[in-house]
């Protein structure tokens, strides 16, 4: 049997894919351009960056990292969350694409 504890700790390391979007504003319309950028990051991180309790210079430092995977400096890129199946069962609030954050790069 699994403790609750245990749970929890194997859970907050669970990988979850971003989505990267260019965020393109034109006429007063704005449209995404999906960017071929393939990252995971742990679950915990996620949820620190949908509940905005991430520390400031963590988007210092996606800027900066997006900048030196060929992102063009003076964009603006928005991030998604793509949650798999497993992780709707563990939280139903952990469905589908979620928008987690815009960065200006």
């Amino acid at each position: 049997m699994i403790s609750r504890r245990n749970l929890n700790r194997s859970l907050a390391s669970e990988k979850v894919g971003l989505v990267f979007y260019l965020v393109i504003e034109r006429k007063g319309k704005r449209m995404l351009k999906p960017l071929k950028l393939d990252t995971k990051v742990s679950l915990k991180l996620v949820r620190a960056i949908a509940d905005d309790t991430v520390i400031p210079e963590f988007y210092a430092t996606l800027s900066r990292d997006l900048r030196e995977r060929g992102v063009e400096p003076g964009s603006k890129v928005q991030v998604r969350a793509k949650f798999s199946p497993e992780h709707e069962m563990l939280d139903p609030a952990l469905k589908g694409t979620r928008v987690l954050c815009e960065v200006d790069v």
